[in-house]
């Protein structure tokens, strides 16, 4: 038993939860716009700010969604719960793709090309850090 006690303790040690997922996140977003500011010359663009809050926002609802408590829930009501709001989140991201492309209130290619950096940079940082918190 012993040794199960202190590896149970190595594993509670490890750094994953919900306040190092925000800080991983939220620092990560802050580095590469920081990144692609200087790669445009010292200039904050609304082109990479705006898809990167758009889809920080999205990963932090999708990462909330996961950790909800479950209750009295099934397993069947879970997963149509998660379906649920993955669905919801999809159609809001679509539409405020949609309609910032379509008011042409920015340039569309490099919001766009921007938008897909930041959203496979976070959907990439939620899964490693949900996977981790599923193994500790």
């Amino acid at each position: 038993m012993k040794g199960f006690e202190k590896e149970r303790k190595k594993q509670s040690n490890q750094p994953w939860g919900m306040p190092h997922f925000f800080t991983f996140i939220i620092g990560s977003t802050i580095i590469l716009i920081l990144i692609l500011t200087l790669l445009n010359h010292n200039e904050f663009k609304l082109e990479n700010i705006l898809p990167a809050g758009i889809s920080l926002a999205n990963s932090i609802l999708a990462y909330l969604v996961s950790k909800k408590k479950q209750g009295e829930r099934s397993y069947k009501k879970m997963m149509s719960d998660i379906k649920t709001w993955t669905i919801i989140r999809f159609v809001v991201l679509a539409l405020c793709l949609f309609l910032t492309v379509m008011l042409s209130a920015l340039e569309a290619l490099p919001f766009l090309f921007s938008f897909i950096g930041f959203y496979i940079m976070h959907q990439l940082i939620t899964l490693v850090v949900l996977q981790k918190e599923a193994n500790s």
